[in-house]
């Protein structure tokens, strides 16, 4: 039988169309769909083909994100020997960065990923922007601040632009938003971090920021489940307790979680806490816990995405537990990405005997290894891994990103109390003004910007210490305190000192226009509640302190409301206008 040319021709044409989008069907990038999990959606013929060309150890070892500090990296040091080993013969999947300038980081991530068969998932903490590590990175207002403005859309905003600029430092997970119902004043590590203390705030900045990302191809991360709002331990130096029923877990904690989960959060991160209610073994963190990870979280809620430990050099961990208990308790908890263990090969070890011993199945490993896959296909990290080197510094920390942080700054300065209707000052034009600069030491404090642009606001301005005198200020009509006084990681500390509250009730009693700034923690009132005039900024950002003076002198309206109680006479939600 013959064939004509033109049958033979057609049959070309279709097996060649047949192929190309076969090829085609391969290398697109899958894109979230609404009300369904990207990850639970049937995997890609590119991936299927990635894990089957995987041995166990190198699936297991995708699971591993080591830590790096860009600003530390040297060619030829022990570290960069560490890091080349830990790409090509652990094969770990990804790395969480630290401090260093923007020149560092991309120059580090690209080399990581030269080193990397599979592309690596580069991670960092940019809650409230790429500067939180990046020296020369943008900084928005904490997110308490956000939570005060309360403006869906200036979140979605700032979570857009941190994306760009994670992109453009090589970096494609953000660990943020947090999403913590900040209900208990002395919590010594969340505070100005959460968006508040209302979980349906929460709730909506966390939708906002979340979208905000994963529309600017970050991987937002919801942390830190199942809620570290309502402790007084900070879990880097212990394990602290939630000790609530599940009913009130429901009606508060989870709220946040719940939302994200339902607007396609792709990645939860698991805190360091115990929940005794759920978790009935001493000492087992969530981060720890089947029946939190697996049984609430994954069951439960319904979460199909990537599910990623606190990091694990942290005590609430290391104090209980060695590295290799952790990493099988991590993986049948329901973990897929382990940060920061202490140890990456033992770890991997660990994890691998455990298969072979019948403690945990290779179909276990198998879901963590394809999910993780699935990101980095999303990410488009296959098809292109590195990032450009030159003059990123130049796209990073633009005259509109710092327009969109001072736009959300403006919104939140929150007056709280003004029990002689001064604000804001008639006569800082004409007056006399003494800035009193109380700040608890400890990290930086940004002092030196409070000092330059003060007189931009008071034609006649003077600051000082808080060693000042109150006969140093009789001369003065206007008195602004600035307190510098924020939580700080590790130390527990959540006051100011007794000195400094002294100080301001002696200042308070001078008969002048007293008013008390709160760049940080906003709950310091009920330490000095005989103050006439309180205000929060939330934070000591260039920013929120050029909008504390804005609107102590008038150029722009009193807007924020309070995210948080502070007071029995100054709850959540309540402000004056002016």
């Amino acid at each position: 039988m013959k064939i004509s040319a033109a049958v033979i021709l057609i049959a070309l044409i279709t097996f060649s169309i047949i192929t190309f989008n076969k090829a085609e069907r391969i290398h697109e990038k899958p894109e979230i769909k609404p009300g369904v999990s990207y990850f639970q959606q049937p995997a890609s013929e590119l991936v299927k083909s990635k894990l089957a060309d995987m041995t166990l150890r190198e699936k297991i070892a995708q699971m591993i994100i080591s830590s790096a500090v860009p600003q530390e990296f040297k060619e030829g040091s022990s570290d960069a020997k560490k890091f080349r080993k830990l790409c090509e013969e652990t094969k770990v999947g990804g790395f969480i960065f630290f401090k260093g300038g923007s020149g560092d980081y991309v120059r580090l991530a690209n080399k990581l990923q030269s080193y990397s068969d599979v592309p690596l998932l580069m991670s960092a903490d940019f809650e409230r922007g790429t500067k939180m590590r990046v020296t020369d990175g943008a900084l928005f207002p904490n997110n308490m601040a956000i939570g005060a403005a309360d403006n869906k859309d200036l979140c979605y905003k700032m979570g857009l632009e941190i994306a760009r600029e994670t992109r453009l430092l090589g970096i494609q997970q953000n660990y943020s938003p947090v999403c913590d119902v900040n209900n208990n004043p002395n919590n010594p590590i969340i505070n100005v971090r959460s968006f508040g203390e209302d979980p349906q705030l929460v709730s909506r900045m966390s939708e906002a920021m979340i979208k905000g990302l994963q529309d600017g191809k970050v991987i937002a991360t919801a942390k830190h489940f199942p809620g570290h709002g309502d402790t007084d331990i900070d879990s880097h130096n212990d394990l602290p307790q939630l000790n609530f029923t599940m009913d009130r877990m429901n009606s508060i904690e989870l709220v946040p979680f719940k939302h994200a989960i339902t607007n396609n959060v792709m990645s939860v991160m698991i805190a360091h806490l115990a929940f005794p209610e759920l978790e009935s073994k001493p000492n087992i963190p969530a981060s720890l816990s089947p029946a939190i990870v697996q049984g609430l979280l994954i069951e439960q809620m319904g979460f199909g995405g990537l599910v990623v430990t606190d990091a694990l050099n942290m005590k609430g961990i290391t104090k209980y537990f060695s590295t290799s208990e952790v990493a099988v308790m991590c993986v049948n908890a329901g973990i897929d990405l382990i940060l920061m263990p202490l140890d990456e090969v033992k770890t991997l070890n660990a994890i691998e005997s455990a298969v072979n011993s019948g403690q945990i199945s290779e179909e276990r490993i198998n879901r963590s290894a394809e999910k993780i896959l699935k990101a980095k296909e999303w990410l488009g990290l296959f098809e292109n891994r590195q990032v450009q080197e030159s003059d990123v510094y130049k796209s990073i920390n633009t005259i509109q990103a710092n327009e969109l942080a001072q736009q959300i700054a403006d919104e939140s300065i929150t007056l709280v109390k003004d029990d002689n209707n001064v604000m804001p000052f008639k006569n800082s034009a004409d007056g006399k003004t003494a800035i009193v600069i109380i700040s608890e030491g400890g990290e930086v404090d940004n002092t030196s910007y409070l000092k330059s642009i003060g007189p931009d606001y008071f034609k006649d301005c003077s600051f000082f210490s808080s060693s000042v005198s109150a006969s140093d200020l009789s001369e003065y009509d206007n008195i602004v305190v600035a307190v510098y006084a924020k939580v700080r990681y590790g130390t527990g500390k959540i006051s100011i000192s007794a000195n400094n509250v002294d100080l301001i009730n002696r200042v308070n009693s001078t008969g002048r226009n007293v008013a008390v700034v709160s760049l940080g923690n906003p709950y310091l009132l009920k330490e000095f509640p005989g103050t006439p005039v309180y205000i929060c900024a939330y934070g000591d950002s260039d920013f929120s302190i050029k909008a504390a003076l804005r609107a102590i002198t008038g150029v722009i309206k009193f807007k924020g409301k309070l995210p948080v109680t502070i007071t029995d006479d100054h709850k959540y939600g309540t402000s004056i206008r002016r």
